[in-house]
């Protein structure tokens, strides 16, 4: 959106301002950083925003034609790194405005151009990017049949991804995997346009607008980091396939088959856009990497959410499975980690091979220590590359691709002398040394910088010595002048034979002074010497080779200082020009960095090598949930055996109280098959893992109010997406399926959701209820398994066993943890006494059994409902009762005034 509320341009304007309106034209919706000299300039609205997002003084400048003062606000030149990065996480655009030429070197006004936009998902800039995070642009562009395009293209790894979606739902889980900083959606119609399309074809055509209306709502709801942009309209009616075919290295014909027309429109949408924030730089994208995410471990954004993949339900990254497993050493084996957890492999040869290399790692622990040891000096050559290919790379950047190629020639080093080792026999980790270490651009970079180059080029002391003869003898000169003056002076009192001085000021710069009295004795000064200036007591003197010593001096630091800028430019383009070989080996090292870190977790903690086939069923003998075993006090988790088969236990039932570990339990297994499929161990002393194509979770509680949603509502939208989407391959887990709502209806759906994953999809499925009746599908159905949460009561108190034992349970002791949550005793009491009297038998009001689910009159008309407070007679009286069952020693002094009033009115009534 294009900003307002500045002057008008016009030729009252200086020239420095209609420089400035010129640039805020070509990027309106960007706040405008304008060079200043030392600082960075935002005039009009962009001033009072910034002000406002960055807490900087705003002021103003001179008047406009109108006499309006010009808001102002500014930052210094050195620090607009962090301001950047400070309007980039409050989600704003920012163009840099530079200028082209030292203003000393300029007659008039310095010429000023933009040189780069930043926006959250196209960004360079270190100090605004999570080094182990992706940091990608998405881009969504409509098919023709209400399909989807998707591409991912992140900036600073030069890497553009691109995808064909079949519906809104697969769309948005795949966003979720990608996490993106900033998404493009299409744009919609302007009022205008949509009041006329309305009045000439009938409101039905509102449906679009209300299905992009309806996926910029869940995206914010499910990216609420990200910042969702409409695309901007172009001029270029370019085709996409020529566009990617211009920027590719390669074209493929093919691609269209591969990601379909909407895809090929929001990668080429994304190249777009990506370059218009480059004007000074032509980008080129060496490949585009077309994938089909229903080939991958398909994860909805539930499944996502629910078992705390990259971040816990309270969106912190602490605590999640990432978090856990993350032992990675380098930026980019962290992000390679990250893409891995979230799209497992489903290739059974693909998944082996990645396990082959974990336990390679394992059995070699030295091995193991000496690589990491060496990925931790590898730095993020993925990114630096791409710095140093778009030009903005410092020689710092420079510095750290060195040092990255000096530990990956180690690391090769120690990979090579595993295959000499391994000669004759297949080992894994001697075929992972990186094929092309880039020796030849760590020597030219060794061979000229210094061992700890300077944050930028313009402070100097690039490069080495002996590197260049010219800039060596500036730098001599700058160190030893006043050793050089000394020896001048020296030689010109034994040329004369008086005494002189050679002195030096601002105004005058070096001459030599000779006293009036030395003047007498002497005579005549030499014909080369030019007299400069006369004081009291003295004459001072200039000769031609004074002169030309001056000038070197002067300029010496000015000189070397342009020297190393220019030669610092031209090996920024010598390593720019190697920028893909370096990506590849960042890659090569990221997904040994990635093994390395399995390896490590599975050493440090006990996980096992799974075994992973194409079976449909899935063993785990004492599994553990890899999250909270860590949190657990040490021993005192209890790991559990599950085994589901879809020829054999296919859905198992799982029953007992809340807190009992139901939900740990399923959990722990979905994680299982997450870590073997993305090519890790799992926590367990056994795993055999038939391939899962599809992890489907509906798990805990929650709301939609935006969209008008009751928590019901959400749990049916996504029991339906289940219904839908489960495969026979899929693993499904369900915990309380139909709480939300009345009984006998929340009953009825739990028995046909039930039946349908048995009877009809027929997938390895785990199902955990409060609803004991559903343990009689057992009793009609030979693959399902009854099994419950062992727990016992002992003096009012619950005690978990957390352990999975066969059989269903005949308790809920929903009572008993009410107590543990501090429910206060007079309300135990009593719901004590209705329990009771419930379980010797009270009466529905049709008579109607619960144990009955198909029963028809739960099915037409209003399901019958417990009547809790229509119980026969006590035995005994209530305010027996529940003074009975009053803790005198637990109750507080409010409980007990609470107590004691309810006593009276039971006394009363």
């Amino acid at each position: 959106m294009a900003r307002k509320g500045r002057a008008k341009q016009g030729g009252r304007h200086t020239p420095v301002m209609q420089q400035f309106f010129r640039c805020k034209d070509q990027y309106p919706d960007a706040i405008l950083f304008f060079r200043l000299g030392d600082f960075y300039e935002m005039f009009f609205e962009d001033a009072v925003v910034a002000s406002q997002l960055l807490g900087i003084t705003l002021t103003s400048r001179s008047k406009t034609a109108e006499g309006e003062k010009i808001p102002m606000a500014g930052v210094p030149h050195h620090a607009a790194a962090g301001y950047v990065a400070k309007l980039l996480g409050k989600g704003q655009k920012v163009a840099i405005c530079e200028q082209m030429a030292d203003p000393s070197q300029v007659k008039g006004v310095v010429p000023r151009e933009v040189v780069r936009v930043v926006t959250p998902g196209l960004c360079l800039e270190p100090d605004a990017l999570d080094a182990r995070l992706h940091n990608y642009l998405a881009v969504v562009t409509r098919g023709e049949n209400s399909d989807y395009g998707l591409a991912a293209f992140e900036l600073s790894t030069n890497e553009l991804r691109a995808a064909g979606l079949a519906d809104g739902a697969s769309l948005l889980a795949e966003l979720v995997r990608l996490d993106p900083r900033e998404v493009i959606v299409p744009a919609g119609p302007t009022a205008q346009d949509a009041q006329d399309a309305q009045d000439a074809q009938g409101a039905s055509d509102a449906a679009p607008d209300a299905a992009a209306q309806a996926l910029r709502d869940d995206l914010a709801r499910a990216l609420p980091n990200a910042v969702v942009r409409e695309a901007r309209p172009v001029e270029t009616a370019a085709d996409p396939e020529e566009l990617l075919a211009e920027a590719l290295a390669a074209g493929d014909e093919s691609l269209r088959g591969v990601v379909g027309s909407a895809g090929l429109r929001a990668a080429a949408e994304a190249l777009r856009y990506a370059r218009s924030t480059q004007p000074g730089v032509t980008l080129e994208v060496r490949r585009l990497g077309v994938y089909d995410p229903q080939s991958q471990l398909v994860l909805d954004e539930a499944a996502v959410k629910n078992l705390e993949l990259a971040r816990t339900l309270g969106g912190e990254r602490r605590g999640s499975l990432l978090h856990q497993v993350d032992a990675t050493r380098s930026a980019m084996g962290a992000r390679l980690l990250r893409r891995r957890l979230l799209a497992p492999l489903t290739d059974v040869a693909a998944i082996r091979r990645r396990h082959d290399l974990v336990e390679a790692f394992v059995l070699d622990p030295a091995l193991r220590d000496d690589l990491r040891e060496g990925l931790s000096g590898v730095g993020d050559l993925e990114r630096l590359a791409t710095r140093a290919e778009l030009g903005v790379a410092t020689p710092r950047d420079l510095g750290a691709i060195r040092n990255g190629l000096e530990a990956a020639a180690v690391i090769t080093g120690l990979l090579e002398g595993r295959a000499k080792g391994a000669a004759g026999f297949a080992d894994p980790l001697a075929q992972a040394a990186p094929a092309d270490p880039c020796a030849d651009v760590l020597r030219a970079l060794a061979g000229a910088l210094v061992d700890e180059p300077p944050v930028v080029p313009h402070q100097g002391g690039i490069f080495r010595a002996g590197l260049d003869p010219a800039l060596d003898e500036l730098r001599d000169l700058s160190a030893s002048s006043k050793d050089v003056v000394l020896a001048l002076e020296q030689r010109e009192k034994v040329a004369l034979g008086v005494n002189l001085k050679i002195r030096f000021t601002r105004v005058f710069g070096y001459y030599i002074e000779i006293t009036k009295a030395n003047l007498l004795s002497l005579g005549a000064v030499p014909e080369h010497y030019r007299r400069k200036q006369t004081v009291a007591n003295a004459e001072r003197f200039v000769t031609p080779e004074l002169d030309e010593l001056q000038g070197k001096i002067l300029n010496a630091d000015e000189r070397s200082r342009a020297i190393e800028k220019e030669r610092f430019a031209v090996l920024r383009k010598e390593v720019a020009a190697e920028a893909p070989r370096l990506r590849t080996l960042g890659a090569r090292l990221a997904d040994l960095d990635v093994h390395a870190s399995f390896a490590d977790g599975a050493h440090r903690y006990g996980y096992v090598r799974p075994e992973v086939d194409d079976t449909l069923s899935l063993d785990l003998v004492e599994a553990r949930h890899p999250i909270v075993e860590r949190l657990a006090a040490a021993g005192e988790f209890v790991p559990n055996d599950v085994r589901l088969d879809v020829d054999d236990a296919r859905l198992m039932i799982i029953t007992g109280p809340n807190m009992s570990g139901k939900s740990t339990a399923m959990r722990q297994v979905a994680l299982a098959v997450i870590l073997a499929q993305a090519g890790g161990f799992v926590p367990a002393k056994s795993a055999r893992i038939g391939v899962v194509d599809r992890i489907y979770t509906r798990v805990g509680a929650s709301d939609n109010l935006g969209r008008g949603q009751s928590t019901f509502m959400v749990e049916m939208i996504e029991t339906a997406a289940i219904l839908r989407g489960a495969t026979r391959r899929s693993l499904v887990i369900l915990d309380e399926i139909g709480r939300g709502t009345s009984t006998y209806d929340g009953l009825a759906i739990a028995w046909a959701v039930a039946e349908h994953l048995h009877d009809v999809i027929a997938c390895r499925a785990m199902f955990a209820t409060h609803y004991h009746e559903l343990c009689e599908l057992a009793e009609t159905r030979a693959t399902v398994l009854n099994t419950n949460v062992a727990a016992s009561e002992y003096d009012g108190e619950v005690v978990f066993l957390h352990k999975l034992v066969p059989g269903s349970a005949n308790r809920s002791y929903g009572v008993a943890v009410a107590r543990l949550a501090g429910v206060p005793e007079i309300v135990l009491a009593r719901a004590r006494r209705i329990l009771g009297d419930l379980e010797d038998g009270a009466p529905l009001p049709s008579g109607a059994s619960p144990r009955s689910p198909g029963a028809p009159q739960a099915l037409g008309g209003a399901a019958p409902q417990l009547d809790l407070f229509s119980a026969p007679a006590p035995r005994e009286s209530e305010v027996e009762a529940t003074l009975k069952n009053i803790d005198v020693d637990q109750l507080k002094p409010v409980d007990a005034l609470v107590a004691l009033a309810r006593l009276k009115d039971l006394l009363e009534s």
